[in-house]
């Protein structure tokens, strides 16, 4: 099995309403992504052998971005879990021998597409599983937490929403003599009603851990996300097919900023998990030199 690594990765300022990107469609933004994502690796647009991304319009955005038309281009929407998801397919194709390099992205459109204002509130008690499970770091964001209404409900909410990583064999990018930022150790779903949400999120890093294999204790670094709900125009829950694009690029983010700490840091592990209503999905992200 081949091994693949994250390149390098590009996204647009998170939560910067004013940054003058509302008036570009969704098809522009995913292509200068992909553009920068492709410039920050060093490689070009005809490198490139398979394209994923959230937006509907991935073929669009992919002849944007002046990647060849023979070259795959697909749009997944896994919900909330999709971030994460498009790694997991992207290092899946790349371990199975099937492409070299692998171009991810995505834009959040629709109303949901900022994330949540507000104060922590509170802390569910299974917040100790994974202080006890981990040694090092763990950013928690959105767990056990009860968010009150944004400051300006008024404003748009997908002006900047964007991020492109760009994933190749180890192999190759040894022999273009090009750096990376990371690798990608394993990734695992757990779909299950039994237990907390959390406890999923928990049990899918476990999971992951597994294959690559290692153990709790070599993470340094770890990130859990409890991704937010699809909600109407009114703020209500509404289903999913009525609630139009769900794509959210959260999980990417988080891939990347873990690649770009690791980096820095030159050695260690790190975790990535979102969970939903029940499936949970986790991504292991390793450093050049672990």
């Amino acid at each position: 099995m081949s091994e693949s690594v994250i390149l390098a990765g590009a996204c647009t300022p998170s939560g910067d309403l004013f940054a003058g990107l509302g008036a570009l469609s969704s098809v522009t933004l995913g292509a200068l992504i992909i553009e920068g994502a492709l410039d920050r690796a060093g490689i070009c647009a005809a490198d490139v052998d398979y394209v994923i991304t959230g937006q509907e319009q991935a073929r669009q955005a992919a002849q944007r971005a002046c990647i060849p038309d023979w070259v795959p281009a697909i749009s997944v929407s896994r919900t909330r879990l999709s971030g994460l998801n498009v790694i997991a397919l992207a290092d899946q194709l790349i371990r199975g021998g099937q492409r070299d390099v692998v171009v991810v992205g995505g834009v959040d459109l629709g109303d949901d597409a900022r994330p949540a204002q507000g104060t922590l509130s509170g802390r569910r008690p299974e917040g100790a599983v994974l202080d006890a499970m981990v040694g090092g770091s763990v950013a928690r964001r959105d767990i056990a937490a009860h968010f009150g209404p944004t400051a300006a409900p008024g404003l748009p909410r997908r002006a900047d929403c964007a991020v492109a990583i760009v994933l190749m064999r180890r192999a190759k990018a040894e022999r273009l003599g090009l750096p990376w930022l990371a690798g990608v150790g394993a990734h695992s779903t757990v779909v299950t009603s039994a237990g907390s949400s959390y406890a999923q999120a928990v049990r899918a890093i476990r999971q992951a851990l597994r294959e690559v294999p290692a153990t709790p204790k070599d993470l340094r670094l770890v990130e859990v996300r409890k991704t937010l709900p699809v909600n109407g125009t009114d703020r209500t829950p509404v289903p999913l097919s009525a609630a139009g694009h769900a794509f959210d690029t959260t999980g990417m983010r988080m891939v990347l900023r873990l690649a770009q700490a690791l980096k820095r840091r030159g050695r260690g592990m790190g975790a990535a998990s979102m969970w939903g209503d029940h499936p949970a999905e986790a991504v292991i992200v390793c450093s050049h030199a672990f």
